[in-house]
């Protein structure tokens, strides 16, 4: 189940990232104009953008101011954007300064200027309605780069949420949980007493013989299961260089027999939920397979929790 659910996993992961990668692409809009500076280790860049005049209907076609704040490293702190007229190819750009904002100005012809801050505010009186002002502590750009923060914002804007890869992701780690799930069963069976602990000595097809002390039971596997524990590779039934010389234990439903006529002949047939275990006594056994679960819940939690990040687009 391991092996399968990381062969979904990383299916899921080029397909995820294919997606995000497509996301990422620059971004297809028509940039009339742009403006920006800096005060103190803030900086502040803003612009006008829109659908592509050539390609689309002229009544369709829209424009929107943006503005975002970043700081020194060039990481946006905030961002904002507000719709623009029909004639936004007209529109003038510029900024205003106040005590502890920038503020973007756009004036389009024939209407009232439109403001707007990165926070989202539109504060009046900072300078003129129709001409730009005189900047006194405002400085030009020189390590803020206009391009990075247009596509970041527009991977931000155009990078929506993918639930549908996160219920892709739940599903490439379906086999750990059912994988987990089954290993809870087998613990639970061999929770309690053992039926027969012992040392394997003869193998057949189907069968085998268990010495526990004086005893010497045979052990048909029919129904039951064979729970390889503590060895490398799987022992089957019947593999004699496999099993034979090692620990065994029985748990679970069984069907126990004596023979009165030939004394201490004694058989047990494993029913539908018991469980043979080679390579290890039944306590060691619960507990390593009670550890496959854990890992086997652990690395589910895991995969989910990167499907879902890379489904909300957190982190791009």
């Amino acid at each position: 189940m391991r092996k399968m659910a990381f062969g979904f996993a990383f299916v899921w992961l080029v397909l995820a990232f294919g997606v995000r990668l497509y996301d990422m692409r620059k971004p297809q809009v028509f940039i009339s104009t742009l403006t920006g500076g800096q005060k103190g280790m803030q900086a502040t860049v803003a612009w006008l953008q829109g659908t592509v005049p050539w390609r689309g209907n002229p009544d369709q076609v829209h424009g929107r101011l943006m503005i975002a704040d970043t700081n020194i490293e060039g990481k946006i702190t905030r961002f904002s954007s507000l719709t623009l007229p029909k004639d936004w190819l007209d529109c003038r750009l510029w900024l205003e300064e106040g005590p502890d904002v920038l503020q973007a100005v756009a004036h389009c012809p024939g209407q009232a200027a439109l403001r707007l801050t990165a926070s989202g505010q539109s504060i009046p009186g900072l300078g003129p309605e129709n001409r730009p002002p005189t900047l006194m502590s405002v400085l030009p750009l020189t390590w803020a780069e206009p391009d990075r923060i247009i596509n970041q914002i527009h991977r931000r804007e155009t990078a929506p949420s993918h639930p549908l890869l996160f219920l892709l992701g739940a599903m490439a780690m379906g086999p750990l949980f059912v994988g987990a799930y089954r290993s809870h069963k087998r613990a639970s069976l061999l929770r309690g007493q053992p039926v027969l602990e012992g040392i394997m000595e003869e193998t057949d097809k189907g069968s085998l013989t268990i010495r526990s002390g004086d005893r010497r039971v045979t052990v048909f596997v029919e129904d039951g299961e064979v729970l390889s524990v503590g060895i490398k590779g799987a022992a089957q039934v019947g593999d004699a260089m496999a099993v034979e010389g090692l620990r065994a234990a029985v748990s679970g439903d069984v069907e126990h027999r004596k023979d009165a006529t030939f004394r201490g002949t004694e058989t047990l047939r494993l029913r539908k939920g018991g469980v043979l275990v080679v390579g290890d006594l039944l306590a060691e056994a619960r507990s390593r397979v009670l550890f496959t679960t854990i890992t086997d819940l652990v690395l589910a939690g895991v995969g989910l929790a990167l499907s879902l990040t890379i489904a909300m687009g957190w982190g791009f």
